[in-house]
């Protein structure tokens, strides 16, 4: 999951709003924000908080916008909304009067600000008390509204499809003479069901009933003492469910003795043995509004009318960088975001 970003920003853009004279849209980042007009102008310093910051009551009536927060048990929720017909995402306040803050400077203690959590999916019940020290977790991605430079303009990259499922890690440990098998949530390892049977309802456990998935592992024990293989489980998972009664796996990430595998090199393992990765949307040279243009529209995981929840950005060859680590991004599309389904959003254990 994405970390909670709360700090100080500059406003890039003021447009006009066409369907409202005492409105302008305000361009923070890669967020849009509706505000009164004439209220900013380009490069403002102010503190944006994007949608799903949970704030205390205090704060959200000292700027007054308690009426338009939703309450949850964990505070007052901002959300995205959509004003006289442009959406709106997050909220944009003055600085503080008597402050000294500068641009990127993180606020998100001052205001006492939190992540929104959304409910658990599914039960814990099958949590192992355990973890391998060698059964990784994935990187956890975060939103590129929030990180727009990590790309350079013109680099190019890569832009998948982002499922919407739960995520799921596989792993196979080359451990003396014998052979370990793991499967797990994003954060914890599951035990494994007693039968292949049970094991095909199982959502972490799913896919090593997958011939393809057998014979990857299978295929590349002898080169590799750790494979861990990094996907998503679909289906009946979540509100978006890609016409499925049952559950379907794409790969999106593959990991080889603690490496990750370049794009180009995954898809190809996958192609080899038959394991479904991920739809390519884009290749090519990076821009946000390309970025943007490709979150949206009809899914390409399976022939069904049915909207993208967005898309995951990379590069072509594995790098970091300073402010993120691991260079690898998603951008969730608008539609998702003002739609019903975000509102039905769950996170994983």
């Amino acid at each position: 999951m994405s970390e909670l970003v709360v700090k100080v920003a500059k406003i890039k853009e003021v447009k006009i709003h066409n369907n409202a004279e005492k409105l302008e849209i305000c361009i923070v980042n890669g967020w849009q924000c509706v505000a009164s007009k004439d209220r900013y102008k380009a490069d403002d310093l102010i503190v944006y908080f994007p949608p799903d910051t949970v704030l205390p009551e205090t704060v959200t009536d000292g700027f007054g916008v308690s009426s338009y927060c939703q309450r949850t048990d964990q505070g007052m929720r901002i959300r995205q909304t959509r004003l006289r017909g442009e959406p709106s995402f997050g909220l944009i306040v003055d600085l503080p009067d008597n402050v000294d803050w500068k641009e990127g400077q993180t606020v998100d203690e001052y205001y006492d600000a939190k992540k929104y959590e959304p409910p658990v999916l599914g039960r814990g019940g099958d949590i192992l008390g355990h973890n391998h020290i060698l059964f990784d977790k994935f990187t956890d991605i975060q939103n590129l509204r929030n990180f727009i430079d990590i790309f350079e303009d013109g680099e190019e990259v890569i832009c998948t499809e982002k499922c919407h499922g739960t995520q799921i890690r596989l792993v196979k440990i080359q451990e003396n003479e014998e052979e370990l098998f793991f499967a797990g949530s994003k954060n914890h390892p599951r035990k494994k069901p007693e039968t292949e049977e049970e094991m095909k309802s199982h959502f972490y456990w799913y896919p090593y009933t997958l011939q393809s998935v057998k014979d990857m592992f299978a295929g590349l024990k002898d080169q590799y003492k750790v494979i861990e293989l990094f996907g998503e489980t679909y289906g009946r998972v979540q509100s978006l469910k890609y016409g499925l009664n049952g559950l379907a796996f794409c790969c999106f990430g593959l990991k080889l003795d603690g490496r990750y595998v370049d794009f180009d090199e995954r898809v190809e393992i996958c192609e080899k043995y038959g394991v479904p990765v991920v739809p390519v949307l884009y290749r090519g040279p990076y821009s946000l509004e390309k970025i943007k243009e490709v979150s949206e529209g009809n899914t390409q995981i399976a022939d069904v009318v049915q909207i993208r929840e967005g898309t995951v950005v990379q590069p072509v060859k594995e790098r970091s960088h300073p402010a993120i680590g691991r260079c690898i991004l998603k951008y969730v599309s608008d539609t998702y975001l003002m739609g019903k389904h975000a509102e039905r959003d769950t996170t994983d254990a």
